[in-house]
């Protein structure tokens, strides 16, 4: 159903995928829920503010060093609880990375990537506590 939504609104529904993976990887609940939005948004950030630098700068050929502190960042941040899920940080900076520098000037479609990247652990948040109402036991 996701699917059909995304492609009717112009969202993204592969990096809802991405989202909801980083949700079970980061071990579900609420905490899963949490840590993968948190550290997901603040990868795109980082990214984001990366890809700023190296266009802004006009040095393109560092992009690399840019992308690489952005990175490091990620992986420092991580000693916060709230950011601790490192593969998702690198999920969110994979999906605004994606677009290259250029491509954070694109605002509506990076709002899209962070709305689509959110949802999927929301969803994979209410398909857990719906496979816990059908399993219960009586």
């Amino acid at each position: 159903m996701w699917v059909k939504v995304t492609t009717m609104v112009g969202m993204f529904w592969y990096v809802s995928l991405l989202g909801w993976a980083c949700f079970t990887a980061a071990g579900g609940k609420m905490n899963g829920l949490k840590k993968a939005i948190a550290a997901g948004v603040a990868g795109m950030f980082w990214v984001a503010v990366g890809e700023f630098l190296v266009l802004s700068t006009g040095a393109l050929n560092l992009e690399w060093v840019a992308l690489g502190v952005a990175m490091f960042i990620i992986v420092v941040e991580a000693k916060l609880p709230l950011l601790s899920f490192i593969p998702a940080g690198l999920c969110g900076a994979a999906v605004i990375g994606a677009g290259g520098p250029v491509g954070i000037f694109d605002a509506p479609t990076n709002i899209k990537l962070a709305i689509s990247f959110v949802v999927g652990p929301v969803l994979g948040y209410i398909a857990e506590w719906a496979g816990g109402m059908i399993t219960k036991k009586a």
